[in-house]
């Protein structure tokens, strides 16, 4: 796509695939923390769209291993479908939601764009669970699986047509766990860079190292944020945080700014955000602030 100052916003509101119902009211409560007005004070031409429907969680008793995958999907399909129309705007920022939407994310940016997508996922956990490995059976915790075409049938093939994207099309970054039934598919992918190995080697060599792993030609990439990829101690946004040092803000911020830095990122999708666990509204400030610099990186590296 060519560089331009234009930035479409959806959001989505499902808490379809997740543990707390609260996740689907992160759209709302981030635009209400000035999403808008810090995106329009970083340079950006705002196309704001509307959000989808509400998504709820429920309980699924009948489906212990793969709760709610039907809602999911449906949240993933619809995910996709808005993809194709706001990308052709700009620049597209998608307000989750749980992790489950992202291989709608995908599937919709291939779609507009006709070529394979490339992911850059940056989370505390690797999401590669399926519903025989699962310790719970959310879907959020299979979520990269299912955008790799495996996991819940429905989930898996959300995208359309094969799977959203192919492994050696996905960089990890930033986890800080991973589950036994996940290790097998770690080994698969174009780059799996823990949060200790990123620190280490610093922000921008992280960025750098995503970028060139995800080998698609030098094709269009989408970014995934959740936000628990930040250490709870500075992001506390889930109930049951993911054990161990997370990245703090100011290397999260540097990170997502080199990656939006590229001309190859043509989207960013922010998950997981919990209103609930935010009552004063500080967390989604820092949120709004983190994109913001992203966005304002990214305008002055395209012009």
């Amino acid at each position: 796509m060519p560089p331009g100052r234009k930035l479409a916003v959806f959001g989505v509101p499902s808490a379809a695939g997740g543990r707390s119902p609260a996740v689907a009211q992160a759209p709302f409560a981030l635009r209400e923390a000035g999403l808008l007005d810090a995106l329009r004070a970083a340079g950006a031409t705002v196309v704001n769209l509307s959000d989808l429907s509400l998504f709820p969680l429920r309980d699924d008793p009948d489906h212990p291993r793969s709760r709610n995958a039907a809602v999911a999907a449906c949240a993933a399909r619809t995910t996709a479908d808005e993809m194709t129309r706001a990308l052709p705007e700009g620049f597209t920022l998608v307000l989750g939601g749980d992790c489950s939407l992202v291989t709608g994310t995908v599937a919709g940016a291939r779609r507009a764009l006709g070529e394979p997508v490339g992911l850059v996922y940056l989370d505390a956990d690797a999401d590669l669970n399926t519903p025989e490995t699962s310790p719970s059976g959310y879907l959020h915790g299979m979520a990269l699986a299912h955008a790799l075409g495996e996991g819940a049938p429905e989930l898996a093939a959300a995208g359309g047509e094969g799977p959203a994207v192919a492994p050696d099309h996905v960089a990890l970054v930033g986890f800080r766990a991973l589950d036994p039934g996940e290790r097998p598919r770690i080994g698969g992918l174009g780059l799996a860079l823990p949060a200790g190995a990123a620190r280490r080697i610093g922000m921008h060599a992280s960025a750098a190292l995503a970028l060139d792993a995800v080998e698609n030609g030098d094709g269009p990439i989408v970014v995934h944020l959740d936000v628990d990829v930040i250490d709870p101690e500075q992001m506390p946004v889930r109930r049951t945080p993911t054990p161990g040092r997370g990245l703090d803000f100011e290397e999260a911020a540097a990170l997502l700014c080199a990656l939006a830095a590229s001309p190859r990122v043509v989207a960013l999708e922010v998950m997981e955000f919990d209103p609930d666990a935010d009552a004063d509204g500080r967390v989604a400030r820092r949120l709004v602030e983190l994109i913001a610099r992203a966005v304002a990186r990214r305008l002055r590296a395209l012009g």
